[in-house]
Order: C-alpha cells, then structure tokens, then sequence
C-alpha cells in the first residue's frame, strides 16, 4: 500500500482530553492514545552523536562509511526550511490542480482509501473494466483552474518583491512552470491564501491558510517568543485539519517536520540565519566560475581565487565604483541642508526618479497641499491648538467650512507679529510656490514608488501606497491609495518633497491583488523593503523584538489570536464534489502497475 509511506497520527500532539483523539471515521479509523515523543535535551543528543567522533565524511566510494538513523535511534536527514516550503508547495498545488505525475490524489490514493475503509465517499466505483473516482472537495474544475492561473498570469508585485511569476503561467493548459524555491516560497506565504478563497470550500481553505500564516510567522526577519509558542500550540491542530480532508499520501516526512520547526526557531532563532537561500546562490556564482567542464572543480577554485583577488586590490583603488562604495539600489540623498534645517517638516530624506517636469498648482491645490503641510509640522500643532481655542470664543464667529483657509490667514499673521526672525516658519507660514516640479517616482524609507502611469509601462507594481490615519474615535485606521503623481513643493529659501495629498514620509508600500471572488475588488497585501528592520524600543527582555510579523521581503499584518481561536464545532466536511465530472481510470492497467509495484517492493 501507498498509505503505509504516510506520517499521520498528528493527533497523539493534542490535549489529552481533545474530541478528536477519540474521531474514528474522520481520521484513520482508530482512537489515538498516544502521545508526542518527548523532547530531547542537549545531553541526549550528545549521547546519539558520540559514536560518530573520529568519522570522516566524505562522498568518496571506498573511505565513505554508511550511518545506520535506525540503529542509533535518531532522526538526522532533516531537511531545511526552504527545501520544506517547496515540497509542501508542490504538494498541495499539485494535489489541488491535480497535476499529472504531482497531484498526492491518484488512483492508487483512492484504492488505499478503499483498502483502509476510510473516507468512503472517496471510493473508486467499479464500472465494468473502468474506475470512477469521484471528485474531491479539494480539487479544482477546469474553470476554477482558469481563474487561478489567469490570476497569477496578471500578477505584478512589487519591484524586488520576487520573480516575475506571471511568466510561468500557461493560460491555455493551465499549468504553471519553471518556478524557483523562492516563487514557491512567495506563493504559499502571500499568494495561495488570497487566490484559493472561493474557490475552495472554507473547511478546505481554513488549515491551507492557517500553514501559510503559521510560515509566514516562522519564518519573520524578528521573532517573539511568545507568537512562536502560540505556532507551536496551533500547528498540530492544523495538519490534523488536514488529515480529515487530504490522503494519507501528501502527509510525506516533509509536511511532519512542520510539528517541529517552531520550537526549533524558538531555540535557534530566525529561520534566515539558517536556510539555503544565500548558500544556493553562493553556489550559483561557483557554477558560473566553470569554464572547462572536464575539469570543474579546478575552475571553480581558479575562478575564487581571481575573485579575492580583485575584492583585494578594489580596496586601495580610489575614484573608481566598487562593491564596498557602490550605492544601493534604493539609496536615499542625503542633503546636508535639509538636514540642518530646524523645522521637523524640511528635514526629511529621499531622492526623486524621473525626469522633472514643471506645472501649475491651482488654488484649490496650493490650498491642500499647504493646509496639509501645516497639520503635519510638529512644530505648528500647538498653534493649531490655540486657534482652535480662539475659535471657541463666543465673539468670534468663524465658519468651520473655510477653516483652512481661515487657519493659514490666522497663522501668517501670527509669524508675522512674533516668529519673524525664524526664517524656517516665516517660509512655512507663507506657503510653497505655486510653480511645482513634478516626478514619476520617489524612493524613501527603503520603498521604491511610482506613479500609476509609469507602472502601467512596467511588469512590476510600486504605485500602492498605505498611510495610517485616524480612525474618529480616538484610534488608527489604514488608509489604502494608489500614486497619482510626485511633486516638490518649493518654499523661499526651502525645499521638500512630498506627494500630491500625503508626505513622502508618511508612505509605506503595498501592492493590490485581484479578489477571485469578487469582481471588481482588489485584496491588499503589505510589504516591508528588504534591508530594512522595524528596531523595537531599548529593553533589558531579549525576547521582545519588533511589533510586526515580517517575511522575507514582507510584512503582513495578521491577528495572533485567529489561529488559535478555530472553531472545532461543525467538523462535518463534504469530501465530494458533485459539480465535477469524476476521473475514468482503466482498472485492468492499474491491477497490473500495482501488482508489479508489490512485487518490486
């Protein structure tokens, strides 16, 4: 039997007195009455790895000694987390699109469910000399198929954010090919979960979303103890979850070590430190240093010799763009002038894409682009405060409509009669010209933005823009737009840039993905630069780390408390599908591919 490769029986990870260890027909048709094996400590593995000292490792066929996991009694062919991700990946897509030769739900699949009595709607029915194996619930129709690809085909993300996915897509017989660890990566993590909602039954959509959060916690630039050992608790409840509804054959060692990587991180910390994304690329730079393929490993090393040496001598070198002086992609100016300005609005970083272009601001513009700049100086917020007091006076008698304008009169003035010497907020007080400069992109804060229209020239999306606003009763709420355009506003004897109705500062980036189910919506996925860490307040707990959950390359704000808060009440799951033509298998050929597979085993 296939069944018999399977890692389940996650249900021995639960409490003691939980409901579905005594679940007979929705598991394997037994109660569970065992438990997790306990942990090992440091003296333990020490123990299992002191009959290895004095071993040489080595590939070489007559000095390489074989090494018994099963006699020493441990578990030592683990994979890491990148190679994790991507078996996961191929399995579940594979199984979901039903992918000849990938998908877990075969013929063979289905007379294991048979054999084992389990999952009885899952049955192959004999028709003749055929085999009907009836729809799954986690599988998708021909249509849904379409909508999915379709909707990785017009993907764009966001410039350094991942491959260009959508060149993998084959509309015509909806397949998707060529991707990279990362590409799998990124689609478990971000996009599965957005793209399969509505497409799948929510019972099916639940545990898939629930493993992509539980990685996208893993595997998070900063860790927090306490989220890891939330993970921890919740990861067991999730596989099980997808025992009820999955076969036994995607549940492969690679799915089972998920059990375990939390409390791994929690002991070794973040997952970054320790996978083979910068090894697999290291090795990738070796393999272009061949050049004789009869003689590969002499090209190698000739190849990293001629390269420390030129890492060498670009250190003495002056005057010339080297690796230690080159500037980063994303590189921010840095004016010195800006930076001595004594007003918080005038000092700011960033550097402006494009070539400039001038227009006029009319005044409803130069009205909102000045009242704006006013509400967000630091140092004009007790102003604002007394204005508004003065307003409150019974004999003045303002109108709350043109209370931006009356404030920007109300202000010069002010300046005027007691701030005249301050040259910053005499400037401020008088307004930006009205003759603007205007760009098609800005980088600030690590983020790389454009404008709309010059993102519609480009495969890659950096228009979406997030900025925190308020709420109305007292708390901050996401406001969520697209970059229209860029403009410097110049001041006499100042400068800054900002956009046409927020600050360059107030922007953090996110990209817009199509909503599957409703046409017409976009969902929106956050995302945080690369080199860039959001650095936690100075503290003596070492376990406290930034307020964020930040991926590779993302950051995706979710709620701690979901994943553990799952509802374990209306368990009943509906594992056929009746909209879907089931599959016809010739039952004579698959008689004799099994038999000869038993006798080979």
């Amino acid at each position: 039997m296939e069944a018999s490769r399977a890692i389940w029986g996650h249900r021995r990870y639960l409490d003691e007195n939980h409901s579905w260890r005594k679940d007979k027909k929705s598991f394997d048709g037994t109660r569970e009455r065992g438990y997790a094996a306990s942990k090992l400590t440091g003296d333990d593995i020490l123990k299992q790895v002191e009959d290895l000292i004095g071993i040489t490792l080595t590939n070489h066929p007559e000095k390489k000694i074989k090494i018994s996991h099963e006699r020493q009694g441990d578990n030592w062919n683990k994979k890491d987390v990148m190679h994790i991700e991507k078996n996961i990946y191929d399995s579940l897509l594979g199984t979901i699109m039903n992918i000849k030769g990938k998908t877990k739900d075969n013929i063979k699949a289905r007379l294991d469910l048979q054999a084992m009595s389990l999952k009885l709607e899952l049955h192959p029915i004999q028709r003749g000399d055929k085999l009907v194996m009836p729809a799954a619930c986690y599988t998708l129709s021909q249509e849904e198929q379409s909508k999915f690809c379709r909707f990785l085909k017009e993907l764009k993300v966001l410039d350094g954010f991942s491959s260009n996915i959508s060149q993998c897509v084959n509309l015509k017989e909806r397949k998707i090919l060529g991707l990279k660890s990362h590409d799998c990566h990124v689609l478990l993590q971000r996009l599965i979960p957005v793209s399969i909602r509505g497409l799948l039954p929510a019972k099916v959509c639940e545990p898939i979303i629930e493993l992509s959060i539980f990685f996208t916690i893993l595997c998070a630039k900063t860790l927090r103890v306490d989220e890891l050992k939330q993970i921890d608790e919740q990861i067991p409840l999730t596989l099980c979850k997808l025992e009820k509804i999955f076969p036994p054959l995607i549940f492969d060692v690679m799915l089972h070590l998920v059990v375990h990587l939390a409390s791994e991180a929690i002991l070794g910390g973040p997952i970054r430190f320790r996978w083979m994304y910068p090894v697999e690329r290291q090795l990738y730079t070796y393999k272009s240093y061949i050049r004789n393929r009869a003689r590969p490993e002499g090209s190698i090393a000739e190849g990293y010799i001629a390269d420390e040496c030129m890492t060498f001598c670009s250190r003495y070198l002056k005057g010339f763009e080297t690796k230690f002086n080159r500037l980063e992609r994303n590189y921010e100016d840095d004016n010195r002038e800006c930076n001595e300005a004594q007003l918080s609005i005038f000092r700011h970083s960033g550097r402006a894409l494009g070539a400039a272009t001038t227009r006029y601001l009319d005044e409803r513009e130069w009205l909102q682009a000045h009242i704006y700049v006013l509400k967000n100086c630091d140092e004009v917020q007790p102003h604002i405060e007394d204005y508004n007091e003065f307003v409150r006076e019974p004999t003045n008698h303002y109108d709350d409509k043109d209370w931006d304008k009356n404030f920007i009169d109300w202000f010069q003035a002010l300046v005027y009669q007691s701030y005249r010497e301050d040259d910053d907020l005499l400037s401020l007080s008088r307004g930006p010209s009205k003759i603007v400069k205007c760009f098609t992109g800005f980088v600030i804060n690590g983020h790389r933005f454009h404008t709309e229209s010059r993102d519609n020239c480009l495969s890659t999306q950096s228009s979406g823009v997030a900025v925190v606003g308020d709420a109305g009763d007292g708390g901050d709420i996401d406001y969520y737009g697209a970059l229209v355009e860029v403009v410097e506003l110049e001041y006499p004897g100042r400068r800054k840039t900002n956009d046409h109705f927020i600050l360059a500062g107030q922007a953090s980036q996110v990209f817009y993905v199509e909503d599957i189910t409703n046409e017409g919506w976009h969902a929106v996925l956050k995302a945080q630069p690369r080199d860039s860490y959001d650095m936690p307040p100075d503290t003596d707990d070492c376990e406290i780390t930034d307020d964020g959950v930040e991926a590779y390359l993302q950051d995706e704000s979710f709620d701690a408390q979901a994943i553990a808060l799952t509802s374990l009440e209306d368990d009943y799951i509906n594992l056929r599908r009746s909209d879907i033509d089931p599959i016809i298998v010739n039952s004579v050929l698959t008689s004799k591919k099994r038999k000869k597979t038993q006798a080979e085993n």
